[in-house]
Order: structure tokens, then sequence, then C-alpha cells
């Protein structure tokens, strides 16, 4: 049986509420054996959990670098429990590491998951504030705009690119997973709309939104949305309101910088696996800032180091390194430290931001 066929074994029983023409999209399009790891069952030999690896990257202080995003985790039900997902994901952190990504993304599916990763390092930086309308209310703008909501994924992916191309501490897509993640909105019960202006019959969309009904109640949430304005963004909230009528709504909008408590539901999970890429480039980007980390990793071994950032580098010197420091760390704090609000920064002293992933798999 070949890797492909072990893993949507897997996936059918894992994933059940994945349709089989989803499962088709996804395997036939978008999978690729090297960024697939499984696990076998040393007694019987059979491949019981897998997991997909998937390359993305992310914009930090000028620096593009590398992103895992750990998707469709799972394990035969007969073979839980007895820590083949916990080998797997050491697995997958390590092989992050070894490729170059200085970051690996998770989105649990339960509070539990939270936190069983937890334990391997991850910490909660991805946050939503909601947002929460009545199903009378009315977005207004002023601007005039034509709905390009039909145009092809492949025509609307430059105007995507361009949204959110600015957007530093972002996860961003390349062509084809913003093609993939669209061909997931087809099948799925998830609304789109996009629009342009009307007065440049030629340009590209300013407003994407995508939203779906609740699984415990009537609202549409509002679950990504991009615009160059405001007044496009209450435009384009219009037309996907249009496509679920008379509906409460809920945005989940990103936390700001500024945010460090209040009104924030938790979404996704970080791990730093490579801290000298995103060290460098805070270093870089805050030349007058001097700091000592040492950091604490039990998974990958080699970040066990003390980080000095000053004048603009970076220097790494052994963990036995007895000086005094700032900030004495491990894998999960440094993660909740360097993705978090401007008032913990202030705190702390380490440059953070609060990071976004939108249009993810999930």
């Amino acid at each position: 049986m070949s890797k492909k066929s072990e893993i949507l074994r897997i996936w059918q029983e894992c994933f059940p509420g994945d349709s089989p023409q989803w499962r088709r999209m996804f395997f036939d399009s978008s999978y690729v054996d090297e960024e697939a790891l499984t696990e076998s069952d040393p007694e019987t030999g059979a491949t019981v959990s897998s997991l997909l690896l998937l390359p993305y990257s992310m914009t930090i202080a000028g620096s593009n670098l590398g992103v895992g995003y750990i998707y469709g985790a799972g394990t035969l039900r007969k073979f839980r429990a007895k820590g083949h997902m916990g080998r797997l994901l050491k697995r997958a952190l390590r092989e992050a590491a070894d490729r170059g990504d200085s970051i690996v993304v998770l989105i649990p599916a339960s509070e539990t998951l939270r936190g069983y990763y937890g334990r391997f390092g991850f910490a909660s930086v991805f946050y939503r504030r909601p947002l929460r309308f009545t199903s009378l209310h009315q977005f207004t703008f002023e601007g005039k705009y034509v709905d390009v909501t039909a145009l092809p994924a492949a025509e609307l992916f430059p105007a995507f690119e361009h949204l959110t191309e600015k957007q530093d501490y972002s996860v961003r897509h390349t062509r084809a997973q913003f093609l993939t993640a669209m061909d997931d909105v087809k099948l799925s019960a998830t609304g789109f709309a996009a629009i342009r202006r009307a007065d440049e019959p030629e340009g590209e969309a300013v407003a994407m939104a995508w939203g779906r009904v609740g699984e415990l109640s009537d609202d549409l949430y509002v679950t990504e949305l991009i615009a160059t304005d405001s007044d496009a963004a209450n435009a384009v909230i219009m037309r996907l309101k249009e496509q679920f009528p008379d509906r409460p709504i809920t945005i989940l909008t990103p936390a700001s910088d500024q945010m460090a408590g209040g009104d924030l539901v938790a979404a996704g999970m970080a791990r730093i696996v490579n801290p000298e890429p995103i060290l460098s480039a805070l270093a870089a980007a805050n030349p007058s800032l001097r700091l000592r980390i040492r950091l604490t990793d039990p998974i990958i071994e080699e970040n066990n180091a003390v980080y000095t950032l000053q004048g603009g580098k970076l220097t790494v010197q052994p963990a036995s390194d007895s000086a005094a420091v700032d900030l004495d760390v491990d894998a999960p704090t440094l993660s909740a430290l360097l993705f978090s609000s401007a008032p913990i920064a202030d705190v702390t002293g380490l440059p953070a931001r609060r990071p976004r992933m939108a249009l993810m798999l999930d």
C-alpha cells in the first residue's frame, strides 16, 4: 500500500466529516508524499498515525521565514493512547527545524487538544476578537463597488496577495495554497464575497470576506476579512450578508497589538523550532536593543543556548554560559512572548507583535 493510501485510510476514520469529494480534491491536487509523516505500530508494523507538515512562510521584522503547518494529524482509534502521535509530533518538529522552518503552527480541533499540544511546546498565540451585531445591523459604506465573487480563484489571487503582503507577522499563502483553500470553500458550507471599485473596471478586488453559519447558533460568522479600508470592508460584509439573510453577525477580527486581554478567543498555536532567524531579524530591526535570553528546549536540544541581541546583531553562546540573563524561558514561553501584545513587550523588553493566520485548511 502506498504512503498516500495509508494516510487516506487514517484520514477516513479520523475525519469522517470530510466528504469523498473533498478528499479527492485535496489528495489529487495538493497532497505531496514529502510533506507527510507517518508512524507505525511496533507490534503489527501497520501505519497507524499520520500528519501533514505543509510549508508556508511568514514575514517577521522584514525577514521572510519558513513556517510549517501541521494539518490532518490523526491516529487510528484502536491504536490511540499509545504514544504514536507524541512521537510523530516530535519528528515533525525536528523535520521542520531541519528543513529551515523557524516556526510550526497548528489549529487545535478542541480545547482538550490545545492542552495536549502544549506538552510539545506549542503556545496559543493566534487570537480573535469577536464583534457581534444583530441581524438588523447595516454596515454602511459610501463607495460604489462591483461584485466579483464569481471570478475564478486564479484571477482573485493577485488581489489576495496584494491585500495580505503588507501584513507583517502574517502567515503567507502561495498561489497553489490559495487555490486549494478556495476549492475547500466550494466544497464546504462556507460563504465568500469579493468586490472591486466600480470606477476601476480593470482593477483588482479591494475586499474579500469568508463566512459560515455557526454550529451551535444561527449566527453568520465572518471568519476572514481583508480589505483596503473600512468602507470596502463594510461593503463586502453586506455582500456576504446577502448570502445568509436575517442572521445575527459575528465578525472574528484579529486581535490588535495593543490588546493584552479582554474579549479574546484563542485560535491557532505556534511553536518556535529555529530561534536564530527570528531573533536575528528582531536584532537587525531594533539596533538599540540589548537583551540576553536563555532558552530551554527539551525536544530540539541544539536550541538550548543563550541568545544575545545587541547592536543589531545576534550572538549565541552555549547554554552553560553562567552570565546573567534578562529572560530565562522555555520554548512555549518564548513563542508566547514573541507573538504577544505591545503591553507585554513593554514589560519583557522583547519586541512582539500579534500574529495572523488566515484562510488555513482546518
